[in-house]
């Protein structure tokens, strides 16, 4: 039968949830951080396929492709995020896979085939992982090879003539080495939009993908995993609806876009060892890592016959990271540690560009901008829990960081007579009628004579003091203070050197309260945290309504709190029930020159309340077992866009995911049918109002998507 780390019980009540949470291993409910916990078999037994499926089940966490980009997924947690997935600009929730950190939103959205847990870490993070955590960390671990030879082959037909296949082996190759090779293949032969001026249908899947990883372990002591993942996702062809169409207003999966040759796809080649050493109470984890990624798409962002507004862009982006980590413990236990440093570079070669057709053509041009940008980051941290008596605990912990970034840039007037529109993947980034025009275009030397830096460094210190209080083995309360930041950057989705404006880094200090509790024999986890986060040069990404241009700047401040709940209640071994739930309240508390109208707006992505209720439910039948998982989803209202416009304005959701599995007895293999979305409601998650120039385009949720599909393991 299915084991769940988060719901199962055992023969003493719920089963203990090890996480690695404050990098060393140690129970979920000794974690003073509000965090939420995904094992292997819950990630199958809930339809999860990816991160963003994932963090659709963690209240106060809006996850969803970024606009256009299925491979880029863009995360608000506790109301701050970042929806633009241009180099120049950082997340504020971090992504790391087996400790090695995704820099691009570009290629977050993470495959989750082969793993072994999934952490979803709330508030500032910045301590421990470093920037561009202040919202909170996705921690996703994989499988490791072990010592015996099995694995499993899984074949699945779903709706939208949807086929996959997944498979797995690990191999036994001596006494100390290990293999594993785990590999997917997806293919979506109808797409889930509808468009009425090409007739034919869009937003197809199409993706590939394969790990491969060694484990050498001569010994208790050291152990050294080498990984390698590539993947091919071509999953493209997404165009939001137009809530300004004549046609097709009513119907966000009905689009009226002229753009023949639409595309997103990414290439990526990932690299990473990490060795560890046991030593006499101390830990000692060395990680080296390397990423390969090419994404390159064009989109329409208009939806329109004759498109308006049209992004392409062809990208490399390179990222090498290396982390030292200490950790252990002293006095049997009584002082707890970790600390380290790290490196990170990450180089970026960027062509995109902005293909303007406004008012039928009546203001046409084509701009495309060369961009380079460079991110150098050193770090040093510690974090220490200290046990001041068997009832209370404190933990201090800061972090050191020096960042450090530097960009080129060259835009250029694109005056081919083959029109961006027109053209394909062979020929979109043909060269041959790019000019230069004093005044029109612009390079690095004009961005800096308007008083924007070519580069920033910056040296910040980052902490957390947390007290805890044990009054009994199954209660712990604590309470927490904790800053954190997410780096600068340059605002260069623009047409203009005056709009080319540099980011400062953006401030969060957050206060938590929070209280982790058992009862009934461990068979009831009842733990609830209160927060309030203070954020300081807010990065304000918008659209001026005036202009239809894009807005990037520090010119706001902003409060949040709110509460997360979580409830598991397992009253027999075959039947789990829970519910999760987050409060928001989002605001901004000081806008500069500019930004004035900021202040009577809520902030973006922060719904007053989200929740997930759920069953969990087993039954042995005479030939076998049936699983049965029934889960919820809510949220309620919310803005998709800083001016909280109308058409920005996501009405309330609830979406119904329910599973079921059949396993003979005695037998290698099961049948699984379920569904996300059962309902099939249909919602848009993202808006680019552009409402002067005639358009409002919404970026739709996935539909109803059901799948059966047969695993047999050897």
């Amino acid at each position: 039968s299915f084991s769940f780390q988060g719901y199962a019980q055992n023969e003493d009540g719920l089963e203990e949830i090890v996480v690695t949470a404050q990098k060393r291993s140690e129970s979920m409910q000794d974690v003073p951080i509000s965090i939420q916990v995904f094992s292997a078999d819950e990630i199958e037994r809930l339809n999860i396929s990816n991160t963003i499926d994932l963090v659709k089940n963690v209240p106060n966490m809006i996850g969803i492709n970024n606009v256009g980009l299925p491979q880029a997924a863009s995360y608000f947690l506790r109301g701050v995020g970042q929806d633009e997935s241009i180099s120049t600009l950082d997340p504020a929730v971090g992504t790391f896979v087996d400790g090695v950190y995704i820099s691009r939103q570009i290629a977050n959205n993470t495959r989750l085939y082969d793993v072994d847990r999934a952490e979803v870490l709330r508030g500032p993070q910045g301590t421990l992982y470093g920037r561009n955590t202040s919202g909170g960390a996705v921690r996703i671990i994989t499988q490791k090879p072990h010592d015996h030879n099995e694995g499993f082959i899984d074949i699945a037909y779903g709706e939208y003539d949807t086929k996959e296949v997944t498979g797995k082996a690990n191999l036994v190759i001596g006494d100390n080495l290990f293999a594993k090779v785990t590999a997917f293949y997806l293919d979506q032969s109808d797409g889930f939009i509808e468009n009425v001026t090409l007739n034919r249908d869009q937003w197809v899947r199409e993706a590939t993908g394969a790990r491969v990883q060694i484990l050498y372990s001569p010994s208790d002591q050291f152990e050294a995993l080498f990984s390698y993942e590539h993947s091919d996702d071509d999953t493209g062809g997404i165009v939001g609806a137009n809530a300004m169409s004549a046609c097709c207003a009513n119907d966000v999966y009905k689009v009226e876009s002229g753009l023949e040759n639409t595309w997103a796809s990414t290439n990526l080649d990932a690299y990473s060892l990490r060795a560890t050493w046991n030593l006499d109470k101390m830990e000692v984890d060395l990680i080296i890592a390397r990423r390969d990624l090419n994404h390159n798409f064009m989109n329409d962002y208009s939806d329109q016959a004759l498109p308006a507004y049209i992004i392409p862009n062809d990208s490399d982006h390179v990222q090498e990271s290396v982390e030292l980590n200490f950790s252990g413990e002293r006095n049997d236990g009584a002082i707890r540690w970790a600390a380290g440093a790290s490196y990170y570079d990450d180089d970026n070669d960027v062509t995109f560009g902005d293909g303007l057709c406004l008012f039928g053509c009546f203001i046409e041009a084509t701009f495309w901008r060369d961009m380079t940008n460079v991110t150098e980051t050193r770090a040093i941290y510690a974090d220490v829990a200290i046990d001041i008596n068997d009832q209370w605990t404190l933990t201090v912990g800061g972090r050191h960081t020096n960042d450090s970034r530097v960009m080129t840039v060259e835009q250029y007037l694109d005056v081919s007579p083959l029109k961006i529109r027109d053209r394909n993947r062979g020929n979109f980034l043909n060269r041959s009628g790019y000019i230069q025009i004093p005044g029109v275009t612009f390079g690095t030397a004009d961005v800096v004579a308007l008083g924007t830096p070519d580069r920033f460094d910056i040296s910040e210190f980052t902490s957390r003091v947390v007290i805890e209080y044990n009054p009994t083995d199954s209660i712990m309360v604590y309470a927490s203070v904790a800053d954190s930041f997410k780096g600068g950057g340059w605002a260069s989705r623009v047409t203009s050197a005056a709009d080319f404006k540099g980011l400062t880094p953006e401030f969060v200090e957050s206060i938590e309260f929070g209280m982790k509790s058992q009862w009934l024999d461990d068979t009831l986890r009842f733990n609830i945290t209160y927060f309030d986060a203070d954020y300081d040069d807010l990065q304000v990404t918008a659209i001026d309504q005036s202009t239809g241009a894009f807005v990037y700047s520090n010119k706001a401040d902003a409060s949040v709190d709110g509460i997360e709940a979580e409830f598991v209640y397992a009253p027999q071994d075959n039947l789990t029930v829970f519910a999760n739930v987050g409060t928001l309240n989002g605001n901004y508390t000081d806008v500069r020159p500019g930004a004035e109208g900021l202040m009577t707006k809520e902030l973006k992505r922060t719904p007053d309340m989200s929740y997930r209720l759920g069953v969990l439910y087993d039954q042995n039948i005479s030939s076998g077992e049936l699983n049965l998982s029934v889960v919820l989803n809510h949220e309620d209202e919310y803005y998709t866009n800083q001016n909280n416009t109308p058409f920005g304005t996501r009405p309330s959701a609830d979406t119904w995911d329910l599973n079921v599995t059949y396993r003979p007895n005695d037998a290698d293999w099961r049948l699984t049918a379920g569904c996300t979305n059962c309902a099939d409601e249909e919602r848009f998650n993202s808006t680019l109002d552009f409402g002067t120039l005639g358009f409002a385009t919404q970026f739709q949720d996935l539909p109803r998507l059901w799948k059966v599909s047969f695993r047999y393991d050897y």
